[in-house]
């Protein structure tokens, strides 16, 4: 089979695509490639968030131990658009390679860490090569799967985080009370060697990009990490210092994020603009609640961590089943009316979430409202990404998504952090827990009904025509 049967598109069909076009010829291997890379990332973050109680304890300095998870954030956001310009400029063939190489750099340094910094210094790298694989791995999707498939494997990727779920925390448990949790980070590297091996020899199917004039510019990347670094870093502090902090990182980030993400963002302007703007408030929504849930849980409602993660775990089943239902549905239904629904879905669940904060209202709703909002996620999630792909100009796509999914990370950052500072705020004027994750929660449904009232914006353009290589 040559490289133009395995990228020829199924014949047309009324419906979605059937599965086993995606796992078709050499496409198959790729598509196995991709998913096996989202299994990675998805295991190495939930062993890393397991064990690092573990690593706090050996190398102190406590003080640190949410940087080392701002550390990983603020390189994602560097390195998205970085490598989504790459892919466009040099191919996924000659990006993969680097990419890899900076994730198993991170690896190494956290496993061979003797203090706390140089751990920082190893998750850094890390969110490099995590953020790097999350672009080239759905820029290749957009450059080499027909629309009618992109549905399909979008959903798949989405289901890849089910099984890290389920395993990925008792595996990091188990490593780190037998072996030692250093072998946390040295376990992925055989994967990491094999999934180069499965995958390299069918990238000649991406199609190849003409080299363009334009430069890839590490300026306004770095910039806004900067930006976002003194902004998120300083949310959690009650200080006089923190508006000026502040204030410095919005002077700092906001010019470069004008000079990364498509024109309109800001006002959520039909088109590119809204896209970006609803992937940003998706995940200012989702995070906000979701860093808080199990504190809530645990703190407030006297849940058990166990009994408070089983929460995490069903949103992570209905997630994949909300993209297996979009996949059905994404070229025959408007993407503006599929991530309504995912909105509205994700406005119910929080709001039944956050009804549970008071002793009155039953446990059970907090666990049904956090599975329809893992629904409401996989139908939204799946959907932002696709319109994105659908209005990417050709031979553009890794750079016009990667634009997407920087408003992706910084809404993950901006709802992690406003919710954080929340709680900051109600322990500093004494009041309880309750009042801060309710701030927090507030925040999610804010943000939720920002993103149902855009949500008509976005582009509800006919499946590109996939034209053959």
């Amino acid at each position: 089979m040559t490289a133009e049967d395995a990228t020829r598109p199924p014949a047309p069909a009324a419906g979605a695509a059937p599965w086993r076009e995606v796992f078709r010829g050499r496409r198959g291997r790729l598509t196995a490639g991709l998913l096996l890379l989202e299994a990675l990332v998805a295991v190495q973050s939930l062993v890393v968030a397991t064990i690092m109680p573990d690593v706090r304890r050996d190398l102190g300095m406590v003080h640190l131990y949410g940087l080392v998870f701002t550390a990983s954030s603020l390189a994602t956001i560097g390195s998205i658009p970085i490598v989504g310009r790459a892919i466009d400029r040099f191919g996924t063939k000659a990006v993969l390679v680097p990419v890899l190489a900076v994730f198993s750099m991170g690896l190494l340094t956290s496993a061979t860490a003797r203090s706390m910094p140089i751990v920082l210094v190893g998750q850094f790298l890390q969110g490099i090569g995590g953020g790097g694989l999350y672009a080239l791995s759905l820029g290749t999707v957009a450059k080499t799967y027909p629309d009618e498939l992109r549905p399909r494997v979008l959903a798949l990727l989405a289901t890849m985080w089910i099984l890290p779920g389920l395993i990925g925390p008792p595996i990091g448990a188990v490593i780190a009370s037998t072996i030692g949790w250093r072998w946390a980070f040295v376990a992925p590297l055989p994967v990491l060697l094999a999934t180069w091996a499965l995958i390299t020899p069918v990238l000649d199917l991406v199609p190849r990009t003409k080299a363009t004039a334009s430069s890839i510019s590490l300026r306004w990347p770095l910039q806004l990490m900067v930006g976002a670094g003194l902004i998120f870093a300083s949310l959690t502090a009650v200080a006089w210092w923190v508006p000026v902090t502040v204030a410095v990182g919005l002077a700092v980030g906001v010019p470069a994020l004008r000079h990364i993400a498509p024109s309109g963002t800001f006002r959520a302007a039909p088109g590119p603009g809204a896209i970006a703007a609803a992937a940003f408030l998706l995940s200012v929504s989702f995070l906000a609640m979701d860093a808080f849930l199990t504190l809530m849980l645990t703190r407030v409602r006297g849940l058990s961590l166990g009994a408070a993660g089983l929460a995490i775990t069903l949103a992570t089943v209905t997630w994949a089943a909300g993209a297996l239902w979009q996949s059905d549905r994404a070229t025959a239904r408007p993407l503006s009316w599929l991530v309504g629904v995912g909105a509205i879905l994700l406005f119910i669940g929080q709001a039944a979430v956050a009804s549970t904060l008071w002793h009155q209202v039953p446990l059970f709703v907090a666990y049904v409202g956090w599975g329809i909002v893992g629904l409401g996620m996989g139908i939204a999630f799946a959907t932002i990404p696709l319109a994105a792909m659908r209005v990417a100009g050709s031979g553009e796509e890794g750079e016009d998504l990667s634009a997407v999914l920087l408003m992706d990370m910084l809404g993950v950052a901006t709802g992690a952090g406003l919710g954080g500072a929340a709680i900051a705020l109600s322990d500093a004027i004494g009041a309880p827990l309750r009042a801060g994750i309710g701030g927090a929660f507030a925040i999610a449904l804010v943000a939720a009904v920002a993103l149902i009232s855009i949500t008509p914006r976005i582009p509800s353009a006919p499946p590109a025509r996939h034209v053959e290589t």
